[in-house]
């Protein structure tokens, strides 16, 4: 039986049994097929480890070669030209010295302001715009760090009584 003949059996089966299940007044609502993130979201931690490793494993076997076709013959013509140009480079480093710096601290600066706008921008649509990127986590996380607070102050205070209780002392707040 070729190919072809057995996916035509295989269709013909497929719509009796649609027939079947409509004739009986059910919907025929196909399996729908799970995407890759779906199915590594469904494993278990022990899938996931050997997932992992098997991964590490496939790295580390491609990445070995490479590494010795490309990163000694790299590392032979770095360091020679190193070697060449130390004596130039030696000499010119006061010049390079403050060329160095200044555009440290001009990128440094350029960072630090940009990462402080838009820090500023979040902090603003988190407490007055719409809710910003990771906004509603940092209100989960908010919110379970203050139940946590309102709990241990809760079994502070109940221990505390306990022990005063226990031991007989009296506090001020009691006399």
């Amino acid at each position: 039986m070729s190919v072809s003949e057995q996916a035509l059996q295989k269709a013909q089966e497929i719509s009796r049994q649609a027939a079947d299940v409509a004739a009986k007044g059910q919907m025929v609502v196909p399996q729908q097929a799970k995407t890759l993130f779906q199915r590594l979201k469904s494993m278990g931690y022990k899938r996931w480890a050997m997932v992992l490793v098997t991964m590490g494993g496939v790295v580390a076997a491609l990445a070995t070669p490479v590494l010795l076709v490309v990163g000694l013959p790299a590392l032979v013509v770095v360091g020679g030209i190193l070697l060449l140009f130390s004596p130039l480079i030696l000499v010119t480093s006061p010049l390079w010295i403050p060329v160095v710096l200044f555009f440290l601290i001009v990128g440094g600066g350029l960072a630090a302001t940009v990462a402080a706008i838009l820090g500023l921008w979040w902090l603003y649509r988190y407490f007055r715009g719409p809710m910003p990127p990771g906004g509603k986590q940092m209100y989960m996380v908010k919110e379970y760090v203050r139940g946590v607070v309102q709990r241990t102050t809760g079994t502070i205070s109940k221990k505390g009584h306990q022990i005063t209780d226990a031991m007989k002392i009296t506090t001020p707040s009691s006399t």
